[in-house]
């Protein structure tokens, strides 16, 4: 009767032993040699960023901290690579609106906050405030797409490029 219940014990144990050396306990890491080629690179604060509107917006449907969204006209280069894309995607919101008046024109003023970067991250751009004023006393106004506005890099920030 021992020799039966250490036969299974011993069966018992081996069955263990077998199975935890199947189930790793930690796997590898997983990493990209991709991110040790890449470069990175410092985009000075004050950098000039040039974009454009890339919809439509009609005062009448405004209002202040309506976001807006934008494009970059340009790439913007940091040591010579392309830290900025053209037609990278960039943020900004209307700060201000007055009314039209019998006197005077509607008024929309906007401020930029951010544009996307070639590795991703969100940029935050310092407010050269722009105000579009409308043609016409008592008439609102609208901005088109294409609308020329210009912006600067808040704080130098190192991005990685390809």
């Amino acid at each position: 009767m021992k020799n039966v219940l250490y036969i299974f014990l011993m069966v018992a144990i081996c069955q263990l032993n077998a199975q935890a050396a199947s189930d790793p306990i930690m796997s590898a890491p997983e990493f990209s040699l991709g991110d040790f080629f890449k470069k990175k690179v410092n985009l000075p604060a004050g950098t000039l960023v040039l974009l454009e509107t890339a919809e439509k917006m009609e005062t009448d449907q405004a209002t202040v901290g309506k976001l807006l969204q934008f494009k970059v006209r340009m790439n913007v280069m940091a040591e010579n690579e392309i830290a900025i894309s053209s037609g990278a995607l960039a943020v900004g919101r209307i700060k201000n609106l007055s009314a039209a008046t019998y006197n005077s024109a509607t008024e929309v003023t906007i401020e930029l906050l951010y544009v996307q970067a070639v590795d991703g991250q969100m940029v935050p751009l310092n407010g050269n405030e722009q105000t579009i004023r409308g043609l016409n006393p008592g008439e609102g106004t609208s901005i088109e797409p294409g609308a020329h506005i210009t912006a600067q890099v808040m704080n130098t920030i190192e991005i990685k490029t390809n």
